[in-house]
């Protein structure tokens, strides 16, 4: 159960946020993730991407990025060191991208300030290197990344490579120039939801078997760092997950398939389940729950959800669109709270091994999260007041 503070929790607290949970105030990371720990979380979360350090303004290349500061390698230690005081495990998403990716937007990754990573690459652009070039880089920099979260003595029991990797991974990717596959630039956006629907072969041929191999050398040099390190990882877990509104049931059991064809088994398939995301059923129960069956049943795997939200009111801004209803869940704190428990009890007997609610205490996800906010005060929604999870 990882109800988890967010990639963007140290930045609103940061910014003056506070919260609190039955009259007890909190101002800090590790106040916020204990309380996710008395209310049943058995696992953290942090996101991480390839920009190591925080720079003063949240630009990449010239243009506003909101993510340019909250991935970063520096932060993601310290949400480790919580993480091993608090004695929970963690689950490191390693995107293998600048700032971000998602379904909808790759970066390639940058090393420059790795010297010894960077080095691997001989002087060419990331978007020069052949497959092979990319996979000695890429083990190298999972050596370095395992070692310095395991150096802060925090656990490990699943490392999930990628975020929404249904369409590349580390540069390998539809949109993005690459030696690796030179069709895959000039692909429109348009083939993101018609792909999946139509041509699952193309994926497998021109993205997914490449993108296998670079999820195993990352695999294979966090390995190398635990065997360096002298931690057994007999029991060390790997995943990726996928989004799954631009996918059916079959397109997803058919990712996991093709990623073990061409060497990574994952032991956990993550996916996203975003219920009011508009997305191809009419009732995204039925497609979360014939989704986890075909994986189960074709992959031989348990289902993660790597992000759920629902909301408990209107969406707007950039999530206008996120205002799908599912049957017989209002858009209310009383639909959030039922829903979040029924997709964790339908779960619980349907091969799905845990849930990941996104970015519970974050104001901007809107009536997504599980705090309602009044000048940069959170209090409890009721999915957060009743025990979804600790029963």
């Amino acid at each position: 159960m990882a109800l988890s503070v967010s990639p963007f929790t140290n930045k609103s607290i940061s910014e003056g946020y506070t919260y609190e949970y039955n009259e007890k105030q909190i101002t800090t990371v590790e106040e916020l993730e204990k309380l996710y720990i008395e209310k049943g979380a058995t696992e953290m979360y942090v996101r991480i991407a390839t920009k190591r350090h925080v720079t003063k303004d949240d630009i990449t290349d010239g243009e506003i990025d909101t993510n340019a500061n909250v991935h970063t390698f520096d932060q993601a230690i310290e949400l480790c060191r919580i993480a091993a005081k608090l004695n929970i495990p963690i689950n490191p998403e390693v995107m293998c991208a600048y700032t971000y990716m998602d379904m909808e937007k790759q970066q390639a990754p940058r090393f420059n300030e790795y010297p010894e990573i960077y080095e691997l690459q001989k002087g060419k652009d990331w978007s020069e290197l052949s497959l092979d070039e990319i996979v000695v880089v890429l083990k190298e920099y999972g050596k370095f990344i395992a070692t310095e979260i395991l150096n802060t003595n925090c656990t490990v029991n699943n490392w999930n490579l990628g975020n929404e990797a249904n369409f590349g991974f580390a540069g390998v990717s539809l949109g993005l120039k690459t030696a690796v596959n030179k069709n895959l630039e000039d692909v429109s956006d348009f083939k993101r939801y018609t792909l999946p629907l139509f041509n699952v072969r193309w994926l497998e041929k021109n993205i997914w078997q490449y993108n296998a191999k670079q999820f195993v050398a990352v695999k294979e040099g966090i390995l190398e760092a635990y065997k360096q390190l002298g931690i057994d990882s007999t029991n060390v877990k790997f995943s990726t997950h996928i989004a799954t509104v631009v996918m059916t049931p079959g397109a997803c059991a058919r990712y996991f398939k093709c990623m073990k064809k061409n060497g990574y088994a994952v032991d956990t398939a993550g996916i996203s389940f975003y219920p009011s995301a508009p997305s191809m059923y009419l009732n995204p129960m039925i497609l979360y729950k014939k989704t986890v069956r075909e994986i189960n049943n074709e992959c031989k795997v348990p289902v993660f959800i790597g992000e759920f939200s629902y909301p408990s009111g209107e969406m707007s801004g950039d999530f206008a669109g996120w205002n799908k209803k599912a049957n017989g869940y209002q858009h209310t704190e009383e639909g959030q709270a039922s829903i979040y428990k029924d997709v964790v009890d339908w779960g619980k007997t349907h091969g799905v091994n845990g849930i990941r609610y996104w970015a519970a205490d974050y104001e901007d996800w809107g009536s997504m999260g599980l705090f309602k906010f009044e000048n940069k005060h959170g209090t409890p929604k009721k999915g957060l007041l009743q025990d979804i999870i600790s029963k």
